[in-house]
């Protein structure tokens, strides 16, 4: 059948594309957090990160998916609630993502600014898709069409990429400012 035949290129061309393009976000995370700690090269390694990150952003999805479906569903208490789990997973997850992410030598209490923007900044665009950007672009469909839907994802894509580079640099600042700069004595890796 050919629509069978279709459907199988159509979704094994999307799985290679969600493979490269996350191999290209994990590089770009890397690459932002040694520009910003000051730290050498470190390459993620293999398949794994790529398969945990897909993993990792389609579980969010789903999360994202239920959390909307309990907001709608409870009224006040649901979008309190709402609020409440996007900014605790928020914060958990971030904080253990830049502990895994390349970044100087400093305590784990050290990334918890970093987290806790992240987290605001989370519900903050979570607030914004949800309340406004959602419904601006369900009116304006017709009007737009699906290019007003790419320029909405885009803005939403740019705005969390500035969160988290500004995430990565509020905990270097912190951390430099109370320790000093890590100069190439203090840390075997620095050349």
């Amino acid at each position: 059948d050919q629509s069978a035949w279709t459907l199988a290129v159509l979704v094994a061309g999307a799985a290679v594309a969600l493979f490269l393009t996350a191999g290209s976000l994990l590089k770009a995370l890397y690459v932002v957090h040694w520009l910003i700690w000051r730290i050498p090269r470190v390459i993620p390694a293999g398949v794994v990160p790529r398969l945990i990150l897909i993993v990792f952003t389609l579980a969010v999805s789903a999360l994202g998916v239920v959390v909307n479906d309990v907001r709608r569903s409870s009224g006040i208490a649901g979008a309190v609630t709402a609020i409440v789990v996007v900014t605790a997973l928020s914060f958990g997850l971030w904080w253990r993502v830049s502990w895994k992410l390349p970044h100087a030598p400093a305590p784990a209490r050290a990334l918890v600014p970093g987290a806790l923007l992240m987290a605001i900044g989370a519900d903050v665009l979570h607030l914004l898709t949800t309340y406004w950007i959602g419904h601006l672009v369900a009116r304006k469909t017709s009007t737009y069409g699906s290019v007003g839907i790419a320029l909405a994802v885009l803005l939403w894509v740019y705005i969390l990429g500035r969160i988290i580079v500004a995430s990565a640099g509020l905990n270097a600042a912190l951390l430099y400012r109370a320790e000093g700069p890590i100069q190439p004595d203090d840390d075997p890796h620095l050349p």
